[in-house]
């Protein structure tokens, strides 16, 4: 449906040059040409560029080498179109037990996808993981729920303790749990009027045509299955909160910005889940009314370190000599520092707004623990209904366990470009940062 809609076809990712052999060929010249092109099979096609079956090294092993293709080859193959979305190759691809597949127009030959071809593009596209889309593909299946005029609800579930998971028992377990809180998503929503992402770490988010109540009723139910997710030999129980926010408007909105509008809804979304998490009463620390008497000694308990503080926007410079600029950002954490330079040429007098993007993403990085980072992907510079400008940012959350792929936009305010442009890229990874290890203080540059 929509995610066919705006992934890449199999005609965009095809390799277009294919060897193959004609029926009459012998076993000997399709051994050298497999052999020779580092490839397990062959496309048998006619002097018409008719395709009359495959063949592969499995037919030809232990073959007289005069054998002619026609009498080994397998005329029951699996193809695709050149319009086929690569999702649907993919699954093809798993029930076919193949690693390619033949790319046909009618009976012709067009091309050839391989496993190889393919995934680059999944890899956009789905979490490997859960199997589940990226946020991504959430906001472009909401902006476009938007632009057709239909309200919409944005529900956000954030698994509770789910740290415990990898700490006591591994991370073979914990991905146990966030395959296994997938699956309740996926046979819990309609594809029609639902979709659901994984939005990073041990967060989901579902965006749904359903008014308020009715998503209410979705997020009961998506709760209700996730409590019933039972691991074996695990005695930890799996529970989620959730939070939501639109599907209350009656009118069509009007002068909007689709981007903002999503980022809004889900920070709502996102706050209101939080605000439903359970009170962790084991982590409470209060301050007795009158110093208590002396008691013997026991074992420290474990106190809570402080909520690490989110990065905000100290200061950025810029300057430019001739077609070159450097860009410096400095962001700030509580009473840490981070900062970064990022030089590049200006096309035209643009790409100044990417390079302040890069310079914060590499601040924000150097707040994470090693082998994490941030990545900018694309910064648009759009205009709003209303007149407005919007800096949006899409950039990629790389932990050592899974990319994330998020997005933030900012309005500019009293003409500063710059500033909203590092606005956006702390609006698309703030969340994610939240729940990142970082690195020790001692580690962290200055």
């Amino acid at each position: 449906m929509f995610l066919e809609a705006c992934m890449k076809t199999v005609g965009e990712v095809m390799a277009s040059d294919v060897v193959w052999v004609s029926p009459s060929a012998r076993v000997k010249t399709a051994v050298i040409l497999m052999k020779g092109h580092n490839i397990g099979a062959l496309p048998v096609v006619e002097a018409n560029n008719e395709v009359a079956g495959i063949v592969t090294y499995h037919d030809v092993l232990g073959q007289p080498a005069d054998t002619a293709i026609a009498d080994i080859m397998a005329r029951d193959f699996r193809a695709v179109r050149t319009d086929t979305p690569v999702s649907e190759a993919a699954e093809l691809m798993t029930e076919a037990r193949t690693g390619c597949l033949m790319v046909l127009d009618g009976r012709n030959l067009k091309g050839i996808v391989s496993h190889g071809d393919i995934l680059p593009e999944l890899g956009k596209t789905y979490d490997p993981l859960t199997g589940l889309p990226w946020s991504d593909q959430f906001r472009e299946w909401a902006i476009d729920a938007l632009k057709r005029g239909q309200e919409i609800s944005v529900i956000f579930f954030d698994l509770n303790k789910y740290g415990q998971f990898n700490k006591q028992h591994g991370h073979v377990v914990g991905d146990t749990v966030l395959k296994e809180v997938a699956e309740v998503l996926r046979t819990s929503i309609d594809p029609e009027r639902s979709f659901a992402c994984r939005y990073g770490g041990d967060e989901f988010v579902v965006v749904s045509l359903r008014d308020a109540d009715d998503a209410v009723a979705l997020a009961e139910t998506i709760k209700q299955g996730i409590s019933r997710i039972s691991i074996p030999d695990v005695p930890i129980s799996v529970s989620t909160s959730y939070g939501i926010f639109g599907g209350r408007r009656t009118n069509e909105r009007r002068d909007i910005h689709f981007a903002a509008t999503i980022d809004d809804l889900v920070t709502r979304a996102s706050k209101n889940c939080t605000l439903a998490k359970p009170e962790p009463r084991d982590e409470l620390v209060r301050k007795p009314a009158e110093p208590a008497p002396a008691a013997r000694p026991s074992a420290p308990s474990a106190v809570p370190g402080p909520v690490t503080p989110r990065l905000k926007i100290d200061t950025i410079s810029f300057a430019s000599s001739g077609a070159e600029a450097n860009v410096t950002v400095k962001l700030l954490a509580g009473e840490q520092e981070f900062s970064r330079q990022s030089s590049g040429y200006l096309i035209d007098g643009g790409n100044a707004l990417r390079l302040v993007a890069e310079a914060t993403a590499g601040a924000a990085s150097k707040a994470l623990a090693e082998e994490h980072g941030i990545v900018v992907d694309e910064v648009f510079l759009q205009t709003g209904g209303a007149g407005e400008q919007i800096v949006t940012v899409t950039a990629a959350f790389i932990s050592p366990r899974y990319t994330t792929r998020c997005a933030g936009s900012a309005f500019i305010r009293r003409g500063d470009q710059f500033r909203a442009a590092a606005a956006a890229v702390l609006a698309a990874v703030n969340r994610q940062m939240e729940t990142a290890p970082r690195r020790e203080e001692e580690e962290q540059p200055a």
